[in-house]
């Protein structure tokens, strides 16, 4: 099954502490007057209480950010009890929770300091209630201790909720599954240097892990199976293109060339893509996997692609439009940067090689691929000129400002002469001015880049092969670019101001995170 990052939830478990005074009495650890220190208000109290814990989980935290689970009462009387009963209870939610609530109150601290002492589990203390000192008390207590507790303190509900979706990308980073298919057994693409050279490590640091087909099988199974098996599989049953997934690859080129504004690809070559996409897909969803990465050149070189007429750019921009991550030049770092944006903005990702844009001591403008901006934004470039960068691929996808709608696109052609190997065209033109952030794990995982940019215009839309790209500006450039040597050369992007989530959730996976 193929879990996207939208379906993603964090599983709340909210716990209610509550004290019962057995006498009649006031002093230091009991204040009021009258029926307030008669024995049995506690108990029309903290139901009080209870209500309003409840309407308060109902009301604040929403259901695409979390499932939240029915109340755990625990209750305490002044015979300071410490119940083995309590830690059993709650020992049986460990196991599938994310995350704590905990209401508490004067002479029930401890209890929660316990919990995280006990099961080392992320969780808070309600905010906004009866005594916010026992947020700063639980807290000093835990922090004092140095044993990488994870609680958080919150001041409002909207704090805590902040928090709570920065948790669940989190979860979505920890529990992703990548779809690698490699050539020659090599941890890299020959023209990919700074990709996942360990994916261990990339699990260590992240917790994402990875699933593996020969590119050779998946190319094998883009056509419908041989008699007694394909070439790499003599005999066995795979998962071949069939007569079903054909109607539905029809269907679906007919349906994107209906859509697109321009077609100048043949109806053939889009078919041969989406088959290519197809095959993709069913083994990612044998596999649960929800990101995958192929190395573009070395298939190339197999001649495979040159001889079957596809190439693997519409499949990652068809992932890339469901909110599934996909990265050429096999970099695993790319899909799961992907993944992080997805999870804490809900957009569409694009990705590509990210550059400055420079000029030449004589003036003119050194950078590589730039042909295909429109002759009347080249004045743009001046006017940002120290501030330029350029992120480009052939892998764009017309859902960027909204997940769930195309914005005008069109379909080309990669292959120059042969004309095959369908590839989105979206015109970047479209949103100029618009925030955009920018993000790269390293290598190993261990770091992660995150800045954001304008858009200043688009290039490339009307070429064929890896182009269309967007040119940005950014505060600093010189500062960019000494950082992005630090995680390597695909940054990611998605459309809006996501920096402050980005580098929050840098910090919750306990990886250095590099701004700028």
């Amino acid at each position: 099954m193929i879990t996207k990052a939208d379906d993603v939830r964090l599983n709340v478990q909210p716990i209610f502490l509550e004290m019962e005074h057995l006498y009649k009495y006031e002093g230091p650890c009991r204040v009021g007057q009258g029926e307030a220190l008669e024995v049995g208000f506690d108990a029309i109290r903290n139901a009080e209480w209870y209500k309003r814990f409840q309407k308060k989980l109902a009301d604040n935290i929403p259901d695409e950010v979390a499932d939240v689970r029915d109340i755990i009462r625990i209750k305490r009387t002044d015979n300071w009890d410490q119940e083995e009963e309590w830690w059993d209870r709650l020992a049986q939610t460990t196991g599938d929770t994310d995350f704590y609530i905990i209401h508490s109150f004067l002479g029930l601290d401890d209890i929660a300091v316990e919990f995280g002492e006990r099961f080392n589990k992320p969780f808070s203390l309600e905010p906004e209630y009866e005594n916010p000192c026992s947020t700063t008390s639980v807290a000093a207590a835990l922090n004092a201790r140095n044993r990488g507790y994870e609680f958080y303190g919150f001041r409002t509900w909207d704090e805590l909720v902040w928090q709570l979706r920065i948790l669940r990308a989190r979860k979505v980073v920890r529990t992703s599954r990548i779809l690698m298919a490699p050539r020659n057994g090599a941890a890299l693409s020959f023209s990919g240097v700074d990709g996942a050279y360990d994916v261990e490590e990339l699990t260590h640091n992240l917790g994402c892990r990875f699933r593996y087909i020969s590119i050779h099988e998946l190319l094998d199974q883009t056509s419908p199976a041989l008699p007694g098996g394909n070439h790499t599989t003599p005999g066995r049953d795979t998962w071949d293109i069939d007569d079903e997934d054909m109607k539905e690859i029809e269907a679906m080129a007919d349906d994107l060339i209906e859509r697109a504004e321009e077609v100048e690809v043949d109806r053939q070559y889009v078919v041969n893509s989406l088959k290519f996409f197809k095959t993709v897909r069913k083994h990612m969803d044998r596999l649960d996997c929800n990101g995958f990465t192929a190395p573009c050149p070395d298939s190339c070189s197999t001649r495979r692609l040159n001889e079957e007429q596809f190439t693997f750019c519409l499949a990652h921009s068809l992932n890339m439009r469901a909110g599934l991550p996909s990265a050429c030049e096999y970099d695993a770092c790319s899909v799961i940067t992907q993944q992080a944006l997805i999870a804490v903005s809900g957009k569409r990702c694009f990705m590509g090689n990210t550059m400055p844009i420079v000029k030449e001591s004589d003036g003119q403008w050194a950078t590589f691929g730039l042909g295909g901006i429109e002759e009347e934004d080249m004045p743009l470039l001046d006017e940002h000129e120290g501030h330029l960068y350029m992120m480009v691929h052939s892998v764009p996808n017309p859902r960027m400002n909204d997940p769930e709608k195309d914005a005008p696109y069109s379909l080309r052609h990669f292959a120059e002469e042969k004309g095959f190997g369908a590839v989105y065209r979206y015109d970047f033109n479209r949103d100029k001015g618009k925030v955009i952030t920018v993000a790269r794990f390293s290598p190993d995982g261990s770091k992660l880049l995150v800045t954001k940019g304008v858009i200043v215009c688009g290039n490339g839309f009307h070429q064929h092969s890896c182009n269309t790209a967007i040119v940005f500006s950014v505060d600093d450039q010189a500062d960019l670019f000494q950082k992005q040597m630090q995680v390597g050369n695909h940054l990611a992007t998605v459309y809006g101001d996501y920096t402050k989530e980005m580098e929050a959730l840098g910090r919750s996976l306990g990886i250095e995170v590099i701004t700028v």
